[in-house]
């Protein structure tokens, strides 16, 4: 049986553990690396100009005369591009995670900003369309 003397004393030793692994897992977090992979939002390509950031957890590093052009996301940067290419207009945010075999570089996209015009459904087949019609 413990006296309330021990009692108390014990109770602020199990405090003081209590609050080292708090301490400790705090720093576990900030300094292991994120293994959260890119979500590659898609968004409509004209509300790039007035994108609210915050709403994906993302932070303007660095802006320019065309917008956000450096963004930081979990901890990880960001960087504009706008290919000119076969993929047509768009606007995205990507980043290097490492090479492939070939040694060639991957890439993950944050978000990608779309003309809604150029978006194209395909259609439905009507087998499809019987299941998914109420009866």
């Amino acid at each position: 049986m413990l006296t309330n003397e021990q009692f108390q004393v014990l109770c602020e030793l199990l405090h003081k553990q209590v609050q080292a692994t708090e301490r400790l897992a705090a720093a576990v977090e900030r300094i292991a690396p994120t293994k959260q992979q890119a979500p590659n939002y898609q968004k409509p390509l004209e509300q790039f100009n007035r994108f609210d950031w915050e709403e994906i957890g993302a932070t303007v590093e660095k802006r320019d005369q065309y917008g956000a052009a450096v963004v930081t996301w979990n901890g990880q940067q960001f960087t504009r591009r706008s290919p000119s290419n076969k993929y047509g207009e768009a606007i995205f945010f990507s980043r290097c995670v490492g090479k492939d075999d070939k040694g060639e570089n991957l890439y993950e996209r944050l978000i990608t900003f779309k003309p809604l015009s150029k978006i194209e459904a395909e259609p439905i087949p009507d087998k499809v369309l019987r299941l998914a019609s109420p009866r």
